[in-house]
């Protein structure tokens, strides 16, 4: 069974100047974009990202602790059921 994390990812993001703002990438992949106005900054991210107290974060799916994956042999479909 999997769940929700929020992992921290601030040391990974890196960001490029734009029009206005910068896009913010982790491992080259973009996760948002900064835009830069008089009220201040504004955040805009990819599904799955998030940024809170100058961190930014990544909601992935992690298997719950103490819990194996089950693999079940089906003859005729290569080992998947």
């Amino acid at each position: 069974m999997f769940e929700k994390q929020k992992m921290d990812v601030t040391d990974r993001v890196t960001a490029k100047f734009h029009e206005g703002g910068m896009k913010l990438y982790v491992d080259k992949q973009p996760i948002g974009e900064v835009s830069y106005g008089t009220s201040g900054n504004e955040y805009r991210f990819e599904e799955g990202y998030s940024q809170e107290n100058n961190k930014f974060y990544q909601y992935t799916d992690v298997q719950k602790q103490g819990e194996t994956q089950k693999y079940t042999d089906c003859d005729e479909e290569a080992g998947w059921c």
